[in-house]
């Protein structure tokens, strides 16, 4: 994930950025090569456990955090690469704990802290020294957010207490950290129970122009396309032949993929879909429904005009949005805000940075 103290409240500006494409010209910037590291590092993942002393430790993502008042920063040398260590009392009572210190690293000063932290973990940081192929040490001096752009937020948990952290890296470091990050911490996709997708009983179809649905009236008979039999489409992407059953619908086929978004290219199962019984089977798998087509849309805001209202407008026209032109934007999942972002320059093209995302019900 991006930086917030970095990124989100960055007061840098763009002028003339790309002339005739951005909305705002006060964009903040991101590295043309930092998308794709920023990322990965920000997927979610399974939890880590790590023994620490003897008393295990596990480690979340944890995204939506943020520093709490009384967190303390300290900074780490990766090699010849700077880094930051945000983290609150809780963190680090934890992480120094197997010391039985007699007295609070809080109230200790920063070259203090620094030291007892980097001797508290050195069995972790021997091992990541030897893959990295780099001295690891904790310090004082604390770089300013601009220069670390990738910022990994953590939730430390113990057997009573749970800590929050952070740790920013520039994106050299992020780049040779993430392979470790791969192979100790799996990605677990969300399941995004929140995100819907309509599903419809379709007898027919057909394609009119708002002239000619103004001109129907009670008693016309409009054509309809036939795909076949009955239909249940959902997305747009996926059908299955479907019969009336007491007060619903039954579905008579499995699901499979319409051909071209085409009722009439859609082909039925084939003998690999069916049971044992010789009966198409109605079980949807994960790689069939990563099929589904899902749409995002970054709005600044939203208007529902009249017909009338949509007559009267012209070059020049303003509109009243429901907030500000700016370049936070709501992300529109599927037509349902699903969480906030923030409009970034990324290279000569535009992207959206995910601030709030809430995709699980």
């Amino acid at each position: 994930m991006v930086n917030e103290e970095a990124f989100l409240n960055s007061n840098k500006t763009l002028v003339d950025a790309i002339p005739g494409k951005l909305i705002s010209p006060r964009l903040p910037r991101l590295p043309s090569g930092a998308v794709t590291i920023l990322n990965v590092m920000s997927r979610p993942r399974e939890p880590l456990v790590l023994s620490l002393g003897g008393y295990p430790l596990r480690w979340r993502l944890d995204p939506g955090s943020s520093p709490s008042v009384s967190a303390i920063t300290i900074g780490i040398g990766l090699g010849a690469e700077a880094a930051r260590l945000t983290l609150d009392s809780a963190a680090l009572a934890m992480l120094v704990a197997p010391l039985s210190l007699r007295r609070s690293l809080q109230d200790c000063t920063p070259e203090v802290r620094a030291l007892w932290l980097e001797y508290a973990l050195l069995e972790w940081l021997k091992p990541l020294e030897a893959r990295l192929g780099s001295t690891i040490r904790f310090h004082s001096d604390v770089d300013t957010p601009e220069d670390l752009p990738v910022r990994i937020a953590l939730r430390l948990e113990g057997e009573e207490q749970c800590g929050w952290l952070s740790l920013a890296l520039t994106l050299s470091s992020a780049l040779a950290l993430y392979p470790l990050l791969d192979t100790h911490c799996s990605v677990a996709p969300k399941a995004c129970t929140a995100v819907s997708w309509p599903l419809q009983w379709v007898a027919g179809c057909q394609t009119l122009s708002l002239a000619e649905l103004r001109g129907l009236n009670l008693g016309d008979v409009v054509m309809l396309d036939r795909p076949g039999p009955e239909t249940a489409e959902i997305g747009g992407t996926l059908m299955a032949e479907a019969a009336a059953h007491r007060d619903g619908m039954q579905l008579r086929s499995s699901f499979h993929i319409l051909t071209q978004g085409d009722f009439n290219m859609a082909q039925p199962p084939d003998d690999s879909q069916k049971d044992a019984g010789g009966i198409p089977s109605t079980q949807l798998d994960d790689a069939m429904l990563g099929r589904l087509p899902v749409r995002l849309v970054c709005e600044f805001g939203r208007l529902e005009l009249s017909l009338g209202e949509l007559r009267e407008l012209d070059q020049g026209s303003v509109l009243a949005l429901s907030r500000p032109s700016e370049e936070a934007v709501d992300l529109v999942i599927n037509g349902k805000v699903m969480g906030r972002g923030r409009l970034v320059e990324v290279g000569d093209g535009l992207g959206v940075q995910i601030v709030r995302l809430a995709i699980d019900e």
